[in-house]
């Protein structure tokens, strides 16, 4: 500390290269509290980006799910192990046998194995989520509860409506008085009508004549608040993280038990090539020390979290575009590198004959995006169409060539998502049962060419 002489040439290059907006950067280590901001907040207006300036802070918004969820566990209204359907006996999922064995845990670990990403709007009133659970009879179940690991927004809106349930409120009134007004956190919300008091960014898409545009609609659906709805600052994301820093105790408040804290921090299921997790949080080992983080994007935001309660440290990062990934990226490998000796080590690629090479061909359908692999005489290509999950909008992505790590698992090397990693999942006798790629299921489906 502090960072900012450091980080400056470093954070408005990557702001250029990779036409984002803006982004603010909160630190907080040993102590002391360092906040940093660059850039404009909306290219419409000019306005810069201020610490205080609201963002939306996307998929981070699961652990504060999370952290309420083992709140009320804490109090004895819930019970991780329990069935969901005694907190929500309206649920409606495709497969019987799922719906009588899901848990929450199994919800908080990404593991119910049902389709997670529904964005589908049920309004702006009060009963949004329950209207949006009440439809999941229709969300393919693509393994059992606990079978495998696959990222899942609508496993977290349905944590949410245990919530409700228990507590008998809306799930944002019930963060709103559980968490954010016991940690000071006033100008933290899930809604743009509060939001719009203060400084707020807009979310920026690729397009338009500057080649980027302001996102619409800025806000994401109510029905999805508990897996990504929050609006808030980096310094009041920071306050949070120190209620993590803190075993579940902040400046004299207690949210938490410390064991309760400390078991979200423990491993509960290996997830995909390159994540393990623990309830709600996405571990690192970093040099021997656990790091604790979670990224979230919204319609033209990126959020960031990470904390290392062993080093008295906790990073945000909130940019307003969806290329802010690799700003992100850099800035987190710079300030990780001079706290834990962070080190990015690529794994190296392995040679694999054709037949091997072969596996890796397919069509494959996420519900977020339409993938084609196939085999070339210059190595494996990938073909994508990503669909956004707010507006439906269609994007064909440049072809990206792929390099084989094992012979199930590939790493991206070109294009936006390089640096990326997919994974084949195969069934018992050796054949291809999935491709995992950004935490999400694929379905291999007939055809050989991009359908969207």
């Amino acid at each position: 500390m502090p960072f900012a002489g450091s980080l400056e040439s470093l954070v408005l290059e990557q702001l250029d290269r990779r036409s984002v907006p803006g982004v603010a950067i909160g630190i907080f280590h040993r102590g002391a509290y360092e906040y940093l901001s660059y850039g404009i907040a909306n290219i419409e207006t000019g306005l810069p980006v201020a610490p205080e300036t609201l963002f939306q802070i996307g998929s981070v918004s699961k652990i504060f799910t999370t952290t309420l969820v083992l709140h009320l566990v804490d109090e004895g209204m819930l019970d991780l192990d329990a069935p969901v359907i005694d907190y929500v006996p309206d649920l409606g999922l495709s497969d019987p046998c799922a719906r009588r064995n899901l848990t929450l845990r199994h919800l908080l670990t990404h593991r119910g194995g049902f389709y997670g990403d529904r964005f589908d709007d049920h309004g702006d009133g009060d009963d949004a989520l329950a209207k949006a659970v009440r439809a999941f009879h229709d969300l393919p179940q693509y393994a059992a509860p606990g079978e495998l690991w696959a990222y899942s927004n609508a496993g977290f809106d349905l944590a949410g409506r245990a919530v409700e349930n228990v507590l008998d409120m809306t799930f944002e009134q019930a963060v709103r008085e559980r968490i954010f007004l016991p940690l000071g956190m006033t100008r933290s919300t899930f809604f743009a009508s509060e939001a719009i008091r203060h400084s707020v960014a807009v979310g920026h898409l690729e397009g338009g004549e500057q080649g980027i545009r302001v996102a619409a609609p800025f806000q994401i659906p109510r029905r999805a608040n508990p897996a990504g709805g929050i609006i808030s600052n980096v310094a009041e994301v920071l306050r949070f993280a120190r209620l993590h820093i803190g075993d579940g105790e902040f400046d004299g408040v207690r949210i938490l038990k410390p064991e309760t804290a400390r078991m979200m921090r423990q491993l509960h299921t290996e997830a995909d090539f390159t994540r393990r997790w623990g309830l709600g949080w996405s571990l690192r080992e970093i040099n021997g020390v656990r790091a604790v983080e979670h990224v979230g994007s919204t319609n033209g935001f990126m959020g960031r979290l990470c904390v290392i309660p062993e080093r008295d440290f906790a990073l945000t990062i909130l940019t307003n575009a969806e290329t802010g990934g690799s700003v992100h990226s850099a800035i987190y490998a710079h300030i990780l590198q001079q706290v834990v000796g962070f080190r990015r080590n690529p794994p190296a690629p392995v040679v694999l004959d054709r037949a091997q090479l072969a596996r890796f061909e397919g069509h494959f359908f996420t519900g977020l995006a339409d993938i084609l692999i196939e085999l070339n005489g210059s190595g494996l290509v990938m073909h994508r169409m990503n669909i956004d999950p707010f507006t439906r909008e269609i994007t064909e992505r440049p072809p990206a060539r792929l390099s084989p790590i094992s012979e199930t698992i590939f790493a991206i090397e070109e294009g936006p998502l390089s640096g990326g990693f997919g994974e084949l999942i195969l069934n018992e006798d050796g054949s291809v049962r999935f491709l995992r790629a950004g935490g999400r299921l694929g379905r291999l489906i007939p055809g050989d060419g991009l359908e969207l």
